[in-house]
């Protein structure tokens, strides 16, 4: 348990500092001797988006008063300067999944959402603790990456961080 917490810790400040570094991703892992070509991409053309357990579809980009209103105040929240907008960058804390936004002009807008713990799964089936080959049957070949695998569409990445053999993060963010 004081693993998993350190890990969410860890994973948030990362989150709050994400914006301050440079945007770009992570390069893919080098491909099979012979091939040329990046890994294959999931066939979706919609953005990524979070089923919360009451039902809420959450994507990125939604408004946050509107999140609030769907799920209700979250167990914690979190507030710091962005060094990328004008304004805070804002974390919420929910059981199994954070939200993080964005400052724009008088609203807050959702820029990641990251799943913690096993209590919550992504609307394919997938959580915390489930091996690469699960979310390969259930998601196809994705870009995989030092440490995961990810799976772009519609301008979003939904990406699984793997360690040991076993998912720890699924990670909703902007491409």
């Amino acid at each position: 348990m004081k693993k998993l917490l350190a890990a969410a810790m860890i994973l948030c400040l990362v989150l709050c500092l994400a914006a301050c570094g440079d945007s770009k991703q992570p390069e893919p892992a080098s491909q099979p001797s012979g091939t040329t070509e990046p890994a294959a991409q999931t066939p979706q053309e919609k953005p990524w988006a979070f089923t919360a357990p009451n039902g809420t579809d959450i994507a990125l980009d939604d408004d946050m008063k509107d999140v609030l209103a769907a799920i209700g105040e979250p167990q914690s929240y979190f507030e710091a300067a962005s060094c990328a907008f004008d304004g805070l960058d804002k974390t919420y804390t929910y059981a199994g999944f954070e939200i993080t936004t964005r400052p724009d002009g008088e609203n807050d807008y959702v820029n990641s959402i990251v799943l913690t713990d096993d209590s919550v799964t992504t609307p394919e089936g997938l959580y915390i603790g489930c091996t690469p080959e699960d979310v390969a049957k259930v998601m196809g070949e994705g870009t995989e990456f030092t440490g995961g695998i990810g799976y772009f569409a519609g301008g979003t990445i939904l990406d699984f961080i793997v360690e040991d053999g076993k998912v720890v993060s699924i990670e909703y963010l902007k491409e």
